[in-house]
């Protein structure tokens, strides 16, 4: 059919053919939608009909942009195979295991880690960073927006330490420190050392916001309340994350893994064992490589 236009005084009026669309919402519609001459008046039907195609395309933005946000976030809040959500990628996610612990912290408590210096006590701290140098792929460093130093042996990867042990080096320097004469740390760079270590803790325990509650009791003859340091706490499952990294980890002192492009192996065995010394490490301790038990860390200063 074709367009007609029908005079009505001074007035003109459109009427419109039907198409196929038109006769199927005509037939959703009483007769009062059509005009005496047969000719569809589209004008009311239309604007409803526009209404709601507006409001069905509107839904679909919705619909769209919550499911767009939820991607989003979804991939901005990782989570690990156990559910525990993340903020920030990590191959070692996969590892993380919540448990909930009793930290045994007293003045009266005793392990391993505690007391003054001996052979026992520094093996004990030692065995801590066997693991921490770890091997990780090229897709690990992309997820962070990082680079690393490659490792150049014929597994390749990537050189990382799972900044946990480095907090734990720097524990350990601090106990050093405070024996300094045992450990014969008498060395230019160690204000700056200690400084460092100092405010990466800070940093660090700000960051974990330990939330767990110290409580306190009344004692005889003393007017300030006790403090009870036998704290239950929300911990990682220290040994499932330190397997992940023995899992991974590599021997940097093996000349072959760290090599400068320039100046050649980063930890020259050879070198290490005729002098006690590596070249650009002034603060490496010569107590901290065991070769023949495979406990190899220049990080455990």
């Amino acid at each position: 059919m074709y367009a007609a236009l029908r005079q009505s005084g001074n007035s003109t009026e459109e009427r419109l053919p039907l198409s196929e669309n038109d006769e199927f919402h005509d037939e959703l519609h009483t007769k009062e939608s059509t005009s005496d001459d047969g000719y569809y008046n589209e004008k009311p039907v239309k604007s409803r009909f526009r209404l709601k195609a507006l409001l069905f395309h509107l839904g679909l933005i919705t619909i769209y942009s919550i499911a767009f946000i939820g991607a989003i976030y979804s991939s901005s809040h990782s989570k690990s195979d156990n559910g525990v959500q993340h903020l920030i990628e990590s191959p070692l996610h996969e590892a993380i295991e919540m448990e909930r612990k009793m930290v045994h912290a007293s003045f009266a408590s005793k392990n391993p880690f505690k007391g003054p210096p001996s052979d026992e006590l520094d093996h004990a701290w030692h065995q801590l960073f066997i693991n921490s140098n770890v091997r990780v792929t090229e897709e690990d460093l992309a997820k962070i927006n990082r680079t690393s130093v490659p490792i150049t042996d014929e597994r390749g990867g990537y050189y990382a330490i799972p900044d946990v042990y480095h907090q734990l080096h720097c524990l350990k320097f601090l106990r050093q420190v405070i024996y300094k004469d045992y450990y014969s740390i008498e060395k230019p760079t160690t204000p700056i050392h200690i400084d460092h270590c100092i405010d990466n803790l800070r940093q660090n325990l700000m960051c974990k916001g330990d939330v767990s509650l110290v409580t306190f009791s009344w004692v005889p003859n003393d007017r300030a309340p006790k403090p009870n340091f036998e704290v239950e706490h929300e911990c990682v499952n220290w040994q499932r994350l330190d397997n992940w990294a023995k899992e991974h980890r590599f021997d940097i002192f093996d000349e072959r893994t760290l090599v400068h492009p320039e100046l050649g192996p980063s930890f020259p065995e050879a070198e290490y064992k005729s002098t006690g010394r590596v070249p650009g490490h002034p603060d490496f301790r010569p107590n901290h490589y065991d070769h023949d038990s495979d406990h190899i860390n220049h990080n455990d200063s």
